[in-house]
């Protein structure tokens, strides 16, 4: 999968309670994302390591300078019972 330069994405990994997801950003240039993953993914020696090495690809394109953050308001409208307007927090690193 290639991003272009200019496309605004958010990458997201993980299942359930698990769940990650950053963004949105903006490529600064054009990325192939899959041969960014395989090289993660050979670098790691235990199975149970994928999802740490999965997601912290953000902040690695990030600090590549492949990617730039976009400012952007995180509502949050509640789960499957109850209706909880918010506004959420940004992703657990700083950029």
């Amino acid at each position: 999968m290639i991003v272009r330069k200019g496309e605004v994405i958010t990458i997201a990994s993980g299942i359930f309670e698990g769940y990650d997801r950053a963004g949105p950003f903006v490529a600064t240039q054009d990325i192939d994302v899959d041969a960014i993953v395989a090289d993660a993914v050979a670098r790691i020696e235990k199975p149970w390591e994928l999802r740490g090495v999965l997601s912290e690809i953000p902040k690695q394109l990030y600090e590549r300078g492949l990617i730039e953050k976009l400012s952007c308001r995180r509502i949050y409208l509640g789960g499957l019972s109850d209706v909880d307007i918010r506004e959420e927090a940004d992703e657990a690193w700083e950029v």
